[in-house]
Order: structure tokens, then C-alpha cells, then sequence
């Protein structure tokens, strides 16, 4: 039985940057008022862990789990809140090595983009996309190559000795996405977001899951101005779109995300961040992804052409 007890506030008001800090846990990046830590307790390679230094409150973006700091100790510990809370009063954070799992963590991820940057090597780059591909964007995916092409490359690259082609989308980190006319996807690392800087004034920034889904949104716009616009390129890269809107000041946006579970586990954690969003897919409820629902719309459209009854006009002789 326990039988000591705790000053509850005198322990939540332990900065969790200085308990990090002791455990050798340092900022992935730091902005006014908060940070970003790679979280020490699982396999995190996108620093998903906010700490806002004024509240002294931490939230995991890729696990939508926060609280205070003796939350986290119990997440870092595997422990309860009461040998939080002891582990916490009797100070031992200043006398901790730095903590394992972080330091493999980060070997770990240092290792796995050495495989990456291996095992995919870049052997061109270019603008003109063959003409396979082409065909892939404009008959599968239903794209105008007119408005995306600028914003698309054509990336031969090399594994194994093996030479493949593919679209490749740039993000912000020099790294490129990857989509061939078949079921591959994939990345020359680095992995990041996309931003794109749009034309219209005073617009609502867009946010789409992956490229296929803004190259949508472009063919639907048509002509008309686009909005500035986030491309995640994945989910796990949120906390990068997070960080980017905190930095710049953005507190609204439009969320093009899937109808499935990952798409609206991303909206709750943009919505949590204290974004203002506008859930898009209520437009496209009963479809996967707005690229899904813009195919059948084009779909639907040819079908009605076909079914026009065709008017023979007879010149009267």
C-alpha cells in the first residue's frame, strides 16, 4: 500500500523541456513557445511531440495522447501515476542517463534512410513525362496534364542494378514522391511535406493526404486560380504541416483528406493543434479519396455524352 503522498500541482509544474532535457532528450525544433521532440517512447522519425513550454502540457500527434508531465513520465516509464508522481518528487530526471529507447531510436532512423538514400539512386530528372505515364494520368486518374504538368517530373532511378521510371512529386526537403502506371508507391528520401504557393488572394490554404488527390483538385479548378496548398505526402508528416502552419501564422485551412480512419484521425489532430479546418470530404462522403470521387464524376459525365440521342438534320432539297 502506498502510504506517501504527493504535492500534485508542485509536481505538474516540473517543466517537461527540463525533465527532457535531463533525460538527454533535446528539441527536434523549437519555435516560439513550444517544441517538437522526436516522442522518446516509440518509433518516431517525424518529431510528432509537441511541448508547449507555457501551458507545460505535451500532445503526441501520431498518437493523439497528451497530458501533463507526469502523464508522460508514465508513458516513458511503463509505470503508474503514483510512480510517476514518486519518480518525479524524488528527483531522479536529474540523475538519468539519456534514455535508451531515444538513442536507439535514432540510430535506427539514421540507419533506415541510409537504406533508403541506398537503395533507390537517382539516374535522371526531367520534365517531359513518357508517354505511359501520360496515359496513366490522364485515362486512370483522370488528370489534365495541362495544369499538372508543372508541378510533376519524370524520375529514372536505379535499384539493385535495376533501372525503373516513375512521376516523381518534389517536397520541400529536395526529396521526391514517387507513383508509376501500376501499383507503386514510394519515396527518394528525404521524406516531407509539399507546399505549394497558389495564386488566389486571400483564399483558405488546402491540405491533401498525397499528390494524386491535389492534382485533382488542379484538374477540377481548371483555369481558375489555386489556393496555397500542403501536400502531407503521408499522415505521419502532419506534424511538419503543424509546425509549418504555426510558423507562418495560419490558423484556418480546408482539409481534403480520405474517408477512413487515418484521414480523420489527422483532422482531430489538426483541429487539436487549434486549427480551424473545414472538412472537405463531406463533398465526397461516399467516395475513398477525392481522386475517387473526381473519376467517377468524369465517368459520369462521359456516360451522360454517350447517352445523348444523336440528331440527324436533313437539308430540304
Amino acid at each position: 500500500m502506498n502510504n506517501e503522498y504527493y504535492d500534485l500541482q508542485h509536481i505538474k509544474a516540473i517543466p517537461i523541456a527540463d525533465y527532457l532535457h535531463a533525460c538527454g532528450i533535446e528539441p527536434a525544433k523549437r519555435y516560439n513557445g513550444y517544441a517538437l521532440y522526436h516522442a522518446p517512447y516509440r518509433e518516431d522519425p517525424n518529431a510528432s511531440l509537441k511541448v508547449d513550454f507555457r501551458q507545460n502540457l505535451w500532445h503526441d500527434y501520431g498518437t493523439s495522447q497528451g497530458g501533463s508531465i507526469i502523464d508522460l513520465v508514465m508513458r516513458m516509464r511503463g509505470c503508474s501515476a503514483y510512480e510517476a508522481m514518486a519518480h518525479l518528487a524524488e528527483g531522479k530526471a536529474t540523475t538519468l542517463a539519456p534514455f535508451p529507447f531515444h538513442r536507439e531510436a535514432h540510430t535506427e532512423r539514421k540507419r533506415n534512410e541510409q537504406r533508403q538514400n541506398d537503395a533507390r539512386r537517382i539516374l535522371s530528372i526531367s520534365e517531359e513525362l513518357p508517354l505511359h505515364l501520360q496515359n496513366y494520368l490522364r485515362e486512370v486518374r483522370k488528370i489534365d496534364l495541362a495544369v499538372a504538368s508543372p508541378y510533376l517530373r519524370h524520375i529514372r532511378y536505379e535499384v539493385g542494378g535495376r533501372e525503373y521510371s516513375a512521376i516523381g512529386f518534389a517536397n520541400c526537403a529536395g526529396g521526391y514522391e514517387l507513383r508509376d502506371d501500376k501499383t507503386f508507391k514510394g519515396t527518394i528520401a528525404p521524406k516531407d511535406i509539399s507546399v505549394v504557393a497558389g495564386e488566389a488572394n486571400n483564399a483558405p490554404l488546402c491540405i491533401f493526404e498525397g499528390f494524386m488527390d491535389f492534382l485533382s483538385y488542379l484538374t477540377m479548378k481548371g483555369k481558375e486560380s489555386i489556393s496555397p496548398s500542403i501536400v502531407l505526402n503521408s499522415v505521419s508528416n502532419l506534424p511538419r504541416a503543424i509546425a509549418y502552419l504555426h510558423e507562418k501564422g495560419i490558423d484556418s485551412v480546408q482539409a481534403f483528406f480520405d474517408n477512413d480512419q487515418a484521414g480523420r484521425q489527422a483532422l482531430h489532430s489538426l483541429q487539436s493543434a487549434g486549427i480551424n479546418v473545414e472538412d472537405m470530404s463531406r463533398h465526397y462522403a461516399r467516395h475513398k479519396d477525392l481522386n475517387d470521387y473526381h473519376v467517377a464524376q468524369c465517368k459520369q459525365q462521359q456516360e451522360v455524352q454517350q447517352q445523348k440521342p444523336v440528331i440527324v438534320k436533313h437539308k430540304i432539297r
